[in-house]
């Protein structure tokens, strides 16, 4: 009994010493000041504990000042390739700029507005709209010319070209045009067709020709040149006869009466005239021609003319190509003289199969070609001295060990003949060659001309060597003669005073 009082008393001394049970206070509840702008308050039993909210940061440390981050300056990839960066007070915002539009609105992603789909008219008449990124701009057609005052709208003017000298060339009458212009050429001149080219003289009368004047089967041609040429300066033809034929039928006309005609094809003059009424012939076709490229080949030639109608003079190098030769030159060589270029520029290759064995005049013997036969022609008239040479590869007609040589066909001197001046090999082996030549004019690869001419050569150096041998040998013995005979008379003499004076004696 006294035991349980005892530890009754015991009990009631123990809680009468520490009290109720305490409580934890919630400090963040208790001061909503505790923690600074920017940041959340955090309880704890018996304590608590500031922190920054999203967006912020801690900068202060020990007073928990939270400071707004600069998400746009720290990332410079939070926002699509095109958009705006725009940072705001514990966030950022993605803006598209001008021209661009937000296709994602969960995702910000900017992407560029096509003004000229999206608005067909935003540029005015005679002009084009052409988008950029972000933005477009308008531009004018040719012939028209941009206002500076109204470049947005892209308000556009005619220019009157017929203001600019010579845009028509000698004697060519210029009418403008809203956003273009044509020529009206004299009579004797012609543009070719194309009436926003130069007036150039033609003249006719090199395509006048008479029977038995000119080759068998061309008479026929050459008057259909001629009649065309009439046509083309606006001369007055008699008869009825006034059809323009076009460069395609023309060409196809020359190609198969030169494939004919080189089978009758004999003499050295004959070769001449052949082709000197090709090469007279192309300067009026290819001008007349609306392809830029075209080529035709028969059983015997093959043709291929490469033709550039450009405001300015064409620049850069130039190739054709057909199996047996290539041709590399360039436009500057085809357009020659800038100051009167006529608007167009042309190159030809004209191949010739059959044209293989002519008689040199001054031999009189057969020398076989290597080669094709090429006649080379462009639209520069003056092709005599070139300041850049044209190359020609050829193919070997039989693979050879033997060095060909480059020659052109020249009539200088004669009815014709393969030369040599002006040519150089640049490169040869057993199957293709490559020569360089100053002028134009029709090339090949010939056989034995270098060996004939050494030859000849070393014949007259043999025979002034022999005749100069012989000379002395003659000199020698008519020497030889004078001295034995000089010598025989002074010992005569000699002898005969000696018995004198013995005698005497």
């Amino acid at each position: 009994m006294g035991a349980i009082l005892f530890l009754l008393i015991l009990a009631l001394l123990k809680d009468h010493g520490h009290g109720a049970p305490q409580k934890d206070i919630d400090e963040c509840s208790n001061n909503s000041l505790i923690c600074g702008d920017n940041s959340a308050c955090f309880n704890t039993v018996g304590s608590y504990y500031c922190e920054c909210l999203t967006g912020f940061k801690d900068f202060a440390g020990a007073t928990r000042q939270c400071l707004d981050i600069d998400e746009c300056a720290e990332n410079q990839h939070i926002c699509g390739e095109w958009d705006i960066c725009l940072n705001q007070v514990g966030s950022y915002q993605c803006k598209c700029p001008t021209g661009f539009s937000n296709y994602n609105y969960r995702r910000p992603h900017c992407v560029d507005i096509n003004e000229c789909m999206a608005n067909p008219q935003i540029c005015e008449d005679h002009s084009i709209c052409l988008n950029t990124i972000g933005s477009y701009y308008c531009e004018c057609l040719p012939g028209f010319t941009l206002q500076p005052t109204n470049i947005a709208t892209g308000q556009c003017l005619d220019i009157n070209v017929c203001n600019t000298e010579g845009v028509c060339g000698k004697g060519g009458i210029c009418h403008n045009l809203n956003g273009s212009y044509w020529c009206l050429c004299p009579a004797g001149f012609t543009n070719f067709g194309n009436n926003q080219t130069k007036c150039v003289e033609l003249n006719c009368d090199q395509y006048e020709t008479q029977p038995g004047q000119t080759l068998p089967g061309f008479y026929s041609f050459v008057s259909l040149l001629r009649n065309n040429c009439l046509v083309l300066s606006n001369s007055t033809l008699p008869g009825t006869s006034r059809q323009l034929l076009t460069a395609n039928v023309l060409l196809t006309l020359l190609v198969n009466t030169t494939d004919v005609l080189h089978l009758g094809v004999q003499s050295n003059g004959e070769v001449t005239k052949l082709l000197r009424t090709i090469e007279m012939s192309i300067r009026l076709i290819a001008p007349l021609l609306t392809e830029n490229v075209t080529r035709i080949e028969t059983n015997h030639t093959k043709a291929e003319i490469m033709v550039r109608r450009d405001k300015n003079p064409p620049e850069g190098p130039v190739s054709l190509t057909n199996e047996n030769t290539q041709l590399d030159t360039t436009w500057e060589t085809a357009v020659g003289d800038y100051q009167n270029y006529p608007g167009f520029a042309f190159v030809v290759l004209l191949s010739y199969k059959n044209l293989d064995t002519l008689k040199d005049s001054f031999s009189h013997q057969s020398q076989q070609l290597m080669s094709s036969a090429v006649t080379v022609s462009v639209s520069n008239s003056n092709t005599t001295n070139l300041p850049q040479p044209v190359n020609l590869t050829f193919n070997h007609l039989q693979s050879s060990d033997v060095d060909p040589t480059c020659v052109y066909w020249s009539d200088e001197n004669g009815p014709g003949e393969w030369s040599g001046q002006g040519c150089t090999s640049v490169m040869s082996n057993s199957t293709h060659t490559v020569c360089s030549c100053n002028h134009l004019s029709t090339f090949a690869l010939l056989k034995g001309i270098h060996q004939k001419k050494e030859s000849g050569q070393l014949s007259v150096v043999m025979w002034v060597g022999i005749s100069v041998a012989l000379a002395f040998v003659v000199l020698s013995l008519i020497m030889s003669l004078w001295c034995r005979n000089f010598s025989r008379k002074r010992r005569g003499g000699h002898r005969l005073q000696q018995d004198i004076q013995l005698y005497s004696k």
